[in-house]
């Protein structure tokens, strides 16, 4: 018979486990150890429904069975789920399976001269005495009496068995119900104390709820942790034709914790993990970090990449420590979460950012279960594009890759073009929860979001080859069509409207008409495609035109305010978030200082109290091209102080309590108000413009941004309260980009190492001096 086992696991592994046997006639004592510990696990199956034809067996034929082990094949949850009912049935008394499933441990040890083992079994809790029994029985079958220690756990309570005590740990088939992660990291730790140094392990988890959900197995050895698995759930069938292998390995905490020896003044423990949907890729990079490369190697590359990183791109403040270090660490936070700058490894795809950062997920949309918003494109994009632009496209590059969707997504509710989800995840599909409707139906401002990350991309970068070889010119072309079919024209306004959408205030929930916001972004994003058509070749239809140019923007003309949407009312209505405010920034729509005033002094008082960080930095970048330094000043610190933990300057989503954690969002906005807000710097689709007003918030006393990317040329921006200067570091090696300035009448051309200085007030413009498109 060959045995039906409870693991998938190579054939290699316990090659690696166990010590040799090559003669078939050796007694189980001297055959594979933790082979046995499995077999056991097996013959305990059997037991339970017939327990005399264990006493049957000789040992030659337990060491026959034990030579069958290679031939397992997965045991699956459901097929787990008939066997522990059958088994239950046959109890008596009789039990009802329920999530009530725990441990019962048996701890074996063979003397001095032998190796110990710990084996584990599922057992349904309550049952009594029976199982103990028989597994007893199996276990003196195996390892003779004489020379077996014997000892039983109960509910993972290891605390009579001493450290470093047990040579091969084999845990498999642990079928049962978690209450939560913290459990089974419990368990894994007492397993590590008790192992001896170079102890190998095997811990198959087969979380067992009452759904039947999948597994995923953990293989300790003595260098490493293995963790692995498949996805829980199919995203979508049509997009997603299985669930995701997923292979983590990790190096173990050192059984007795960090600590030095008494003769020892410091040590370096290294710590890595490897993460793949390939196994060999996960445990080649490991082996790389691990074996390949000494700690002190690691540790030296680790600071080098930082430091690359660092070099190009980032802010220096002068007079203000703490303030330097919210900088630091909002950087950090949204740099960790984005490919690096370069890898060894070979380049996979990157499935963006949310608001989480590197989120566990959640059912119930903790952290946002990891999905994707407008919060990427609108709030942390901006600020990487300015020193990290290649990062820039990677972002991008994760909503071209899932085009297909966009289209289906599109023709799912009667429209053309790419329409991007709400929420996105694997696939593109939108995967809002079903606790937000208003979100996956109408929050359709995400697409134009899209396509103006895609405008700043192409004004800072004036990439064609990303235009024509990448797809990109498809982005641009194809949600520019989603809105040029989704909107209507009025025969009696005898404009376009856009209707039945949720702006980005979604207090304005389930849906209002005519979104200022919304309209905005769908102008620019046809005016996008037909801007860049001279390289894509994709013709602008003329009707997209005029509805790019004539849309209906609701407007109040008696106070010279834009109005939110259709029907809305200044003076009694209150709004979550930044919303019309957004038009002056990060659009920079066409507006009279007037109304952009007007717009900010209207919706801040209108704004809650208890709303997202991000939106107190985009009302503290409006005040300060006002000129009002207190108010922004008060809405910078408003925008972040009460949003960060320490000690590590961790951000949470809400300023009392907790909300998302680490709610990059935030960090995006704070970010923004540094470089747009106090370093006044605003890019065009045709130009790059400085005009820092001179005021720097709190104790600085000068800022210093380096490594601003444009058009191939890095700059270094210096602003102190007289004066700012520009350096170009680097220039681009293109032989016909070139750069000129200009500032009032003055005129020029840039070039390596000049170094321009102006007074605060001074609006200096660059741009290429041949346009992309002529």
């Amino acid at each position: 018979m060959v045995p039906q086992g409870l693991i998938s696991t190579s054939s290699a592994l316990f090659n690696n486990l166990m010590t040799t046997s090559s003669n078939k006639q050796t007694s189980p004592i001297t055959t594979r150890a933790s082979a046995i510990v499995i077999g056991i696990q097996n013959w305990f199956q059997d037991a339970l429904s017939n327990s005399s034809t264990v006493q049957q067996w000789s040992a030659n034929e337990l060491d026959d069975k034990l030579h069958h082990l290679s031939h397992w094949s997965h045991f699956n949850a459901q097929g787990w789920r008939n066997f522990v009912n059958n088994t239950i049935a046959k109890l008596d008394p009789p039990m009802s399976p329920t999530k009530n499933f725990t441990f019962f441990e048996l701890g074996v040890g063979v003397g001095a001269f032998s190796r110990r083992l710990l084996l584990q079994y599922p057992y349904a809790k309550g049952v009594g005495t029976d199982i103990v029994k028989n597994a007893v029985d199996i276990a003196r079958i195996v390892l003779p009496s004489d020379r077996m220690k014997l000892y039983t756990v109960s509910d993972n309570d290891y605390s009579m068995i001493d450290n470093n005590t047990i040579d091969h740990i084999i845990a498999s088939g642990v079928i049962c119900y978690f209450p939560s992660l913290d459990s089974i990291e419990n368990l894994m730790r007492e397993l590590v104390r008790i192992a001896r140094p170079g102890a190998s392990m095997c811990f198959t988890m087969i979380p067992f709820d009452a759904y039947g959900k999948v597994s995923c197995n953990i293989i300790i050895l003595p260098s490493f942790c293995l963790l692995s698995g498949k996805t829980r759930e199919i995203e979508n069938s049509q997009f997603q034709t299985e669930s995701l292998p997923v292979f983590v390995y990790y190096t173990p905490l050192p059984i007795h914790g960090l600590e030095l020896d008494e003769e020892e003044t410091n040590r370096t423990y290294l710590f890595v993990t490897s993460i793949d949907g390939n196994q060999s890729i996960a445990k080649q990079s490991f082996d790389y970090a691990t074996i390949e490369q000494q700690p002190d190697a690691i540790l030296a590359s680790h600071i080098s990449r930082w430091n690359d990183v660092w070099s190009n791109g980032h802010i220096d403040i002068e007079g203000d420590d703490e303030l330097q270090r919210q900088i630091n660490s909002a950087f950090y936070y949204i740099l960790s979460s984005l490919p690096p700058l370069s890898t060894k490894s070979k380049p996979k795809q990157f499935y963006g950012l949310s608001p989480g950062t590197l989120s566990w997920g959640g059912h119930e949309g903790e952290a946002y279960s990891g999905h994707s918003f407008w919060d990427m494109e609108t709030w942390m994009y901006p600020s990487i594009l300015l020193f990290y632009p290649i990062l820039a496209k990677e972002m991008l590059s994760y909503r071209i890759a899932l085009s297909d969707a966009a289209a289906y997504n599109a023709r799912l509710f009667g429209y053309e073009g790419w329409r991007y989800p709400w929420e996105s995840a694997r696939t593109g599909i939108d995967v809002t929860p079903d606790c937000c409707p208003t979100g996956r139906l109408y929050e359709l401002h995400i697409t134009g979001d899209i396509a103006f990350a895609a405008r700043q991309y192409i004004a800072a970068t004036g990439n064609q080859d990303w235009l024509l070889n990448e797809l990109g010119g498809e982005l641009i072309y194809e949600t520019a069509r989603f809105w040029a079919s989704r909107a209507i024209y009025n025969t009696d306004r005898k404009q376009y409207e856009i209707l039945s959408v949720l702006p980005p205030d979604e207090d304005a929930e389930p849906f209002k008409n005519n979104s200022v916001y919304t309209n905005a972004v769908a102008s620019l994003s046809i005016q996008l495609a037909n801007y860049v058509s001279c390289i894509t070749n994709k013709t602008v239809p003329q009707k997209w035109l005029d509805i790019a140019s004539n849309l209906y923007f609701p407007f109040d003309n008696s106070t010279q305010d834009y109005l939110e949407y259709d029907g809305f009312n200044l003076k009694n209505t209150t709004i979550k978030q930044a919303d019309v405010v957004l038009l002056g920034f990060p659009l920079m729509w066409q507006m009279s200082d007037v109304v952009r005033r007007n717009d900010l002094l209207a919706y801040e008082p209108l704004t809650r109290t208890d709303g997202p960080a991000m939106t107190w930095s985009m009302y503290s970048i409006g005040f300060t091209e006002l000129g009002d330094f207190d108010k922004a000043d008060q809405l910078f610190r408003r925008s972040y102080q009460s949003y960060i933990r320490s000690p590590f300057n961790v951000w949470t989503e809400t300023q009392q309590g907790v909300g998302t954690v680490n709610f990059i969002t935030g960090v995006g906005g704070f970010l923004q108000a540094i470089l747009f807000g106090y370093g006044g710097i605003r890019l065009e689709l045709n130009q790059l413009e400085f005009n820092p007003r001179g005021h720097l918030p709190d104790q600085a006393t000068k800022f210093t941004f380096h490594g601003i990317k444009y058009q191939g040329f890095i700059f270094d921006l210096t602003i102190n309260s007289n004066m700012y200067e520009i350096f170009i570091r680097v220039q681009s090696n293109s032989n016909y980009i070139f750069l000129v300035y200009e500032y009032g009448e003055h005129r020029g051309s840039l070039k390596l190492n000049d170094r321009l200085s102006f007074p605060i007030g001074t609006l200096l413009i660059i741009r290429r001096s041949i346009s992309l498109c002529p």
